[in-house]
């Protein structure tokens, strides 16, 4: 009962340790990590892109990034866009990053740069970076970009012309787009559905990568069949490693999460325990003083 008791003045110190071991442990070592089936929103996405690659007639179209995101939410926004340049540069598809926040690009372009070297990719030629534009041009835009994205974006974020790169031969109008990504923590995935998804011979595969909040205002389009997929938040980043058979960080954040969450049940237990038995030690001496007396 006594051990029980202190457990109430643990040092603070030590949970803090336990706390950063914890967390910090899956990023160092490969330790086991919980796993949940993927959600049906994450297969469409996975099977989009698959299907992109296993046709002979659309493997060749460019794939549009729309990185609209900053570093507010890039823990799941960027991960999520790792998550996918991994799986497109795996299945050698061309894409394109665009973004109407001027970090979205600058995250995005990192990210493709810390990639590029593992899978061959070589900016100019596999992939393009279209640069910034400001967010209230982004109607305008798309709408140009229907019949003509060179004319449209005009140059990539070097100031190069986009009909001097070989990552934009053949790429015209819509019909040449093989899919639509949008990556966000806001309502900007309607202005693809409106302006853009259906204005070619035909639709144009759509989908979204949102922050966890935003998830509940996408789950209509889904539904009505305008959107072919979504990651959630970290969660979907997750589910697509999964499905990828890689462990990257959103696998490794999950694990981080996971034990961080059972040191905290594990220790709220613990701290329980110890007060119940505080409780019953005195009521314990006062019952055996009391069987003392009455002798």
């Amino acid at each position: 009962m006594e051990l029980f008791a202190r457990l109430q003045d643990i040092d603070r110190r030590i949970l803090y340790v336990l706390l950063a071991i914890s967390v910090s442990l899956p990023f160092l070592v490969a330790a086991p990590v919980p796993q949940a089936a993927q959600s049906p929103q994450t297969q469409g996405f996975y099977k989009t892109i698959e299907d992109l690659a296993a046709d002979p007639q659309r493997r060749n179209k460019l794939v549009i990034l729309s990185t609209n995101f900053s570093a507010s939410t890039a823990a799941e926004n960027r991960t999520q866009t790792e998550t996918m340049m991994r799986h497109l540069m795996r299945r050698r598809i061309r894409f394109a990053i665009f973004s109407f926040d001027p970090q979205g690009r600058l995250l995005a372009q990192q990210t493709a740069e810390r990639l590029q070297g593992r899978y061959g990719y070589v900016y100019g030629r596999d992939y393009v970076n279209w640069g910034f534009r400001p967010v209230g041009a982004f109607v305008n835009i798309v709408k140009a970009m229907v019949r003509d994205i060179p004319g449209a974006i005009g140059t990539d974020h070097r100031g190069t012309k986009l009909a001097e790169l070989s990552a934009m031969k053949g790429v015209r109008g819509v019909d040449d787009i093989g899919a639509v990504i949008e990556i966000s923590g806001s309502n900007s995935l309607p202005i693809w559905l409106q302006f853009f998804q259906r204005t070619g011979k035909t639709p144009v595969p759509t989908l979204f990568a949102c922050t966890a909040v935003m998830a509940p205002e996408a789950f209509p389009f889904l539904k009505s069949g305008q959107l072919q997929g979504m990651l959630v938040g970290l969660k979907g980043a997750i589910e697509y490693e999964g499905l990828l058979g890689e462990r990257g960080f959103a696998t490794k954040a999950s694990a981080s999460l996971s034990y961080s969450h059972f040191l905290i049940v594990a220790l709220i237990v613990l701290g329980n325990i110890g007060m119940w038995a505080a409780r019953a030690r005195p009521a314990g001496r006062a019952r055996a003083s009391g069987r003392k007396g009455g002798r």
